[in-house]
């Protein structure tokens, strides 16, 4: 039991008044006569008085009145916790693949029907479907919202806990950037996907390359092979730091599928770009030995942060252990949980600058054990006029699907919490019937001891 105002309970002091009344019984002297007072002398007066509680039942339901006067007072409550959990869940499905889906999985979608799931298209909406949706031909309408997107709208629907039955291929080019975060039980069940190969031509840094994509993997080849101007890239590395092997190894895989020619601190000649990986001020002739048209990368100092927090990078998250204090109001290229800039891009002439505010290290972030560092560094790198266009993989013909690592992964960003919410019953209506109860009976008994005289 709650109470929504504790501070009435002081009216519980009050007790003191019934106890009072019936400790301090005073007694009334009785009237003796006699013939003649002749012989009776001057005495002192005296009255009669006793500590004794003569009717405790009175007591009792006098005490116990304003007991409960006293708890009205504090307004009292149950907690009565209410989950959101719902004992039945949703079969979720795209309406055009429905007949297909029912076809090859009906003993499961029958069973789970039996035990009061709903099917739920699987678009925006999320429509109540029914198993006459399997036999009506209906026209077919392009579903081009990500999965993360659906999954995510879901969330705002399906009850917190609740499971989920979801009908639908593992296409990676439906996920978008980011994986799903939910509050429900999500069972994903795959749908068969034929061994198709599909290709296509994107365009990159004055490059064309032909992909061709099958469900394991997409493959790049250049088609123009003609020799492009090498990339000159200067690297400085301050005392105590090796980071300088990550960058290098971005970069060797960078020239790899690119099919262009990196030259890393090339004897002669000017840098296309230089990276500064140290905590010192870049120094003057660093600067001078990077083309006009070029770009500096730097680490910058200040003061280390380690909140814990995450560097957002193509939409994805990184988890990010240190940073620079930022105050920076340039570009933000990328940035951390709180929309503070990690890495910014401000532009000094036809010199253009990287501020980097962390370091190319594993314990300050994961960056460079992702493959999105790669990606990441290549607009940086090969200084594309529309360096939006790198990640042409991301094509309606991609025809990659989740591996069993990346179905793990899934599972482990996945929260399953069936929430409870708590409502407050007041109890002031019980407390009410049971303190007339005692005060009809207390007016009673008080009335039945009154002497006769006082009645009539």
């Amino acid at each position: 039991m709650h109470f929504l105002y504790p501070i009435g309970l002081f009216a519980l002091a009050g007790i003191i008044v019934p106890l009072v009344i019936h400790l301090w019984n005073v007694k009334q002297g009785k009237t003796i006569k006699i013939g003649s007072i002749a012989l009776l002398g001057e005495s002192s007066s005296a009255s009669s008085k006793s500590f004794k509680i003569n009717d405790w039942l009175l007591f009792v339901l006098r005490c116990l009145l304003l007991v409960l006067l006293a708890f009205l007072l504090a307004q009292p409550y149950l907690k009565k916790t209410i989950s959101k959990s719902s004992k039945t869940g949703w079969i979720l499905t795209d309406k055009n693949n429905f007949p297909q889906v029912f076809k090859s999985h009906r003993k499961t979608i029958d069973s789970l029907l039996k035990k009061g799931y709903e099917i739920h298209d699987f678009n925006a909406g999320f429509s109540l479907l029914s198993l006459k949706d399997t036999v009506v031909n209906q026209i077919k309408q392009q579903n081009n919202l990500s999965y993360t997107t659906l999954l995510s709208a879901a969330d705002q629907t399906v009850p917190a806990g609740a499971q989920v039955y979801l009908f639908a291929d593992q296409r990676v080019n439906r996920f978008g950037n980011e994986l799903p975060f939910v509050n429900y039980k999500l069972n994903w069940i795959p749908l068969k996907q034929s061994d198709t190969l599909s290709s296509w031509i994107a365009t990159y840094a004055g490059k064309r390359y032909e992909a061709k994509s099958n469900p394991s993997g997409t493959v790049y080849q250049v088609l123009n092979t003609s020799e492009n101007t090498p990339i000159n890239i200067a690297i400085h590395e301050g005392a105590g730091i090796t980071d300088s092997k990550y960058i290098i190894a971005a970069l060797k895989a960078i020239g790899s599928f690119t099919q262009r020619k990196i030259i890393i601190n090339p004897p002669a000649g000017k840098a296309t770009i230089g990276f500064w990986l140290s905590d010192e001020t870049v120094s003057a002739a660093f600067k001078s030995s990077i083309a006009p048209d070029g770009a500096l990368f730097q680490y910058e100092k200040g003061k280390i942060l380690t909140t814990p927090s995450f560097i957002k990078i193509d939409g994805k998250q990184l988890k990010l252990s240190k940073r620079i204090a930022s105050g920076n109001q340039a570009e933000k290229v990328w940035t951390d949980g709180f929309g503070d800039a990690i890495l910014a891009k401000e532009g000094t002439g036809d010199l253009s600058t990287f501020h980097f505010y962390s370091r190319f290290n594993p314990q300050w972030n994961e960056l460079v054990w992702e493959p999105l560092f790669v990606k990441a560094l290549m607009p940086i790198v090969i200084r594309d006029k529309n360096p939006e266009d790198f990640g042409f993989e991301n094509n309606p013909a991609d025809q990659r699907t989740l591996s069993l690592k990346q179905k793990t992964v899934i599972e482990a960003n996945k929260t399953v919490s069936a929430t409870k919410s708590t409502k407050n019953k007041p109890l002031s209506t019980i407390f009410w019937i049971a303190a007339l109860l005692i005060f009809a009976t207390e007016r009673i008994l008080s009335f039945r001891k009154k002497p006769q005289y006082v009645k009539n």
